[in-house]
């Protein structure tokens, strides 16, 4: 089950060992930047992944919707709080 995990991972991947990374680094980085998938290895095993950066979409933090729903107090008629809280994105 590992190996089958570990040669999903290495599939339509370079893989470099850490030694090789280490003499490398410079050139690694530049073909991450590119937008290639570089997988690090150790003893043979994927230990790591260069991967392009990419930036996060500011915003206001992820919250899940239980959590949302338990900061509001509902009650018989609560039209006027949902509408409210629809209509400023929380």
């Amino acid at each position: 089950m590992v190996e089958e995990a570990s040669a999903e991972i290495l599939r339509g991947r370079s893989t470099v060992s850490v030694r090789e990374a280490k003499d490398q680094l410079s050139s690694l980085l530049a073909r991450a930047a590119a937008g290639e998938e570089i997988v690090i290895t150790s003893d043979g095993e994927p230990k790591a992944m260069l991967v392009r950066h990419r930036p996060v979409v500011g915003g206001k933090p992820w919250r899940s919707i239980e959590a949302h729903r338990a900061t509001l107090s509902m009650g018989p008629d609560s039209t006027a709080q949902i509408r409210e809280t629809r209509d400023s994105g929380y």
